[in-house]
């Protein structure tokens, strides 16, 4: 293509909008009628009639008995002007339809490893159906990574239940809010089927070293009540936590979403009773740059419809 002078100087001067309406007169001969299809009055229609004869040096329209006639140098420069309008439009107003079953990409995906089970499964179902060459990664990272992770392009999506100080430039969605449940080994601690707060305070408690926000949220909780519970084991591992409570006489209070992976012998998980009930919003964060990416749009369509249903 080659090199085309633009002076950026002189194009800040004029009003483009001029063009358009210029378009407008070249179609409907008609100052009431062009004003009509750009949504403007006769006067600003007149108005901008006469800014454009001043700038092109041009009577451009004639009134006679028939309407507005375009001069010659109208007609000449009509079809350039259309043209110029419909680039423009294409350009900026239209966007290439999105087809699924053609497009192809990685979306690098960070999410809590409760809500793999939940959204993980429905959503490879979905897009082997729809969309087979969209390609997913997922990665549990610590909450004081997310951020920069998708600031770097390391990370395309992160779901979380942390309420993050998130920047002008994230996007973010809310898709669910979880409760929370308890759980401990029969075998190691006699609990009534729905204790309180009080009761578990009495207890000693092991934690998820990587769920530090969660973990807050239920000491304000217990705090609140003028409680305090007794952590006396932090772990990083799911599974350690599992069969640490079916040997020691310890609980653990985690979110709901946790629930599915506490199913195993040898363990209990009850629902925790508060008032108000104690909940974590979970939300759907992406890099303000991949807002209107069609592929990233179009899975992160796909795990909202999964959460809301």
């Amino acid at each position: 293509m080659p090199d085309i002078d633009i002076s950026y100087a002189a194009l800040r001067k004029l009003d483009l909008n001029l063009l358009v309406a210029f378009d407008a007169m070249l179609q409907e001969r008609h100052v009431g009628r062009a004003a009509a299809r750009l949504f403007i009055g006769q006067p600003a229609m007149s108005h901008a009639l006469a800014r454009l004869r001043a700038v092109l040096d041009d009577e451009l329209f004639v009134r006679t008995g028939q309407g507005m006639v375009p001069t010659a140098r109208a007609l000449a420069l009509g079809p350039r002007v259309r043209a110029w309008l419909g680039e423009g439009a294409g350009l900026l107003l239209k966007h290439e339809g999105f087809d699924p079953g053609a497009a192809e990409g990685l979306v690098r995906l960070s999410i809590p490893d409760g809500l793999e089970g939940l959204i993980l499964p429905r959503l490879m179902a979905t897009l082997r159906a729809q969309a087979p060459g969209i390609r997913l990664r997922t990665q549990l990272l610590e909450v004081e990574q997310l951020q920069r992770a998708l600031d770097d392009d390391e990370l395309d999506l992160a779901i979380v239940g942390v309420d993050l100080p998130w920047r002008s430039w994230h996007q973010r969605v809310h898709l669910l809010r979880c409760g929370f449940h308890y759980i401990h080994s029969p075998e190691q601690i006699s609990l009534p089927r729905s204790a309180g707060l009080a009761h578990l305070a009495r207890l000693d408690h092991v934690v998820s070293s990587h769920r530090g926000e969660a973990a807050s949220v239920v000491d304000q909780c217990f705090a609140a009540q003028g409680l305090s519970r007794r952590v006396v084991a932090s772990l990083a591992s799911m599974t350690a936590i599992l069969h640490t409570l079916k040997q020691a006489p310890l609980v653990s209070i985690q979110p709901a979403l946790y629930a599915e992976l506490f199913q195993v012998p040898g363990l209990v998980t009850r629902p925790l009773r508060t008032d108000p009930p104690l909940q974590i919003p979970i939300d759907m964060a992406w890099h303000k740059r991949n807002d209107q990416q069609p592929l990233h749009h179009y899975v992160r369509a796909q795990i909202m419809s999964i959460t809301k249903h």
